[in-house]
């Protein structure tokens, strides 16, 4: 760190923190973190533009992830990609499921267990993404391959052979329940590259096979009381969603 930047911070920073800040060791990472986050929101919070008692929960959960990383694992290498995602987290503090995704980004960039695919693009994703962003991610991370199926209602002209697609479309987790997809977030994960969308596509394994097959009956049910002209007929579409090599990287880093 520059000793100017930081003898600008003792007005408000615990001389043990100065002291982390300027002779950083695998002990100490997480105090150091700590003590920059509070650092670098603290113009923020002069300004209330964050609030006091979620700058003191991001520097808490920092320091606490940050302990839990065995000593010979802790690694300042790259610590400035860490102080990069802290100041990409300042503002959006008040969203506790981005905030987290941010917590264990930054403990993944001091972890060598991790960090080997910690690169500046990742801080600069998760600034990108919304709740509802978030959210898919939490589920397609839980999913077996980081893969999701879904599907949707076609409308087939059995005369011209022409096709209309219907809006909906619902994925499955495999547990009995369909859950509507957000397009306009499954849009901004695509592109910011870290998924691949494959529609009139299908997973092949019996699992999934299975899957396609309970979602196909779901769907139908939504559309049984509709009458379509003589010549036109329903047809389920088979689709799926999976990570890039990318998004398996970003989900590793920013979940436990």
């Amino acid at each position: 760190m520059d000793p100017n930047q930081i003898k600008a911070w003792e007005d408000f920073l615990p001389q043990s923190t100065i002291e982390y800040l300027l002779n950083p060791t695998a002990e100490t990472i997480g105090q150091s973190l700590d003590g920059i986050a509070t650092a670098l929101c603290w113009p923020l919070l002069k300004l209330r533009i964050i609030e006091k008692n979620k700058l003191e929960q991001f520097a808490n959960e920092i320091r606490n992830k940050n302990s839990q990383i065995p000593i010979e694992n802790r690694d300042s290498s790259k610590i400035g990609l860490a102080i990069k995602a802290i100041e990409e987290a300042r503002y959006q503090l008040s969203k506790d499921d981005i905030r987290k995704m941010y917590v264990n980004l930054i403990s993944s960039t001091v972890d060598n267990r991790k960090n080997d695919v910690v690169t500046p693009r990742l801080a600069t994703v998760v600034s990108q993404l919304g709740s509802d962003e978030a959210y898919f991610l939490n589920t397609i991370n839980k999913m077996k391959n980081h893969s999701i199926i879904y599907g949707y209602m076609s409308i087939v002209d059995n005369k011209t052979f022409a096709t209309s697609d219907l809006p909906d479309r619902f994925y499955s987790t495999g547990d009995d329940t369909y859950t509507l997809l957000n397009m306009a977030s499954i849009n901004i994960l695509e592109s910011l590259g870290i998924i691949e969308v494959h529609e009139r596509a299908s997973l092949t394994s019996n699992l999934y096979t299975k899957h396609y097959k309970f979602l196909e009956i779901f769907l139908k049910s939504r559309v049984e009381n509709i009458k379509l002209p003589k010549n036109e007929a329903f047809e389920f579409t088979h689709a799926y969603i999976r990570t890039t090599n990318f998004g398996d990287h970003l989900l590793d880093c920013i979940f436990e």
